[in-house]
């Protein structure tokens, strides 16, 4: 009858230690024990910053001009961010129109000068790159 109640409790309770039946293989499986979904409270409004000025700015254009204008840019958004050409070994989708758009055109950050393997100087032969592509058994 113990043991009956405990594991009633442990059914219930949803703050319980879970057990570990098998061992974890986290290297392979990139499954861990630790919940890494709580994060800090700064961490997420940092995290959501750039989306809470971009609801603002969307709200004020709506106020301002109507609301025709904050749907037009994001139905824009939306066509400039689908991919348009077909894939290219060694080069890159390009979103330089949303890029534009978004205002991401007029400032360097880091992601644009650090460790970018477009303005690496190592030239990439692209007709290598599409047989590896096409012929995996090639790569070595």
């Amino acid at each position: 009858e113990f043991r009956a109640m405990i594991s009633a409790a442990m059914a219930t309770d949803r703050k319980s230690i879970p057990i570990l039946r098998e061992p974890l293989d986290t290297l392979r499986t990139k499954k861990t024990t630790v919940d890494n979904s709580a994060s800090h409270p700064v961490q997420l409004i940092q995290e959501e910053h750039n989306v809470n000025i971009a609801d603002g700015k969307m709200r004020m254009l709506a106020k301002i001009h109507g609301v025709h204008v904050p749907m037009r840019m994001k139905m824009d958004q939306t066509i400039l961010s689908q991919h348009k050409r077909i894939y290219v070994p060694g080069m890159k989708p390009s979103f330089v129109g949303l890029e534009t758009m978004l205002g991401m055109d007029e400032t360097i950050e880091f992601e644009d000068y650090l460790n970018d393997p477009e303005f690496s100087e190592k030239q990439v032969d692209i007709h290598t790159e599409m047989e590896k592509s096409m012929f995996p058994e090639l790569r070595k």
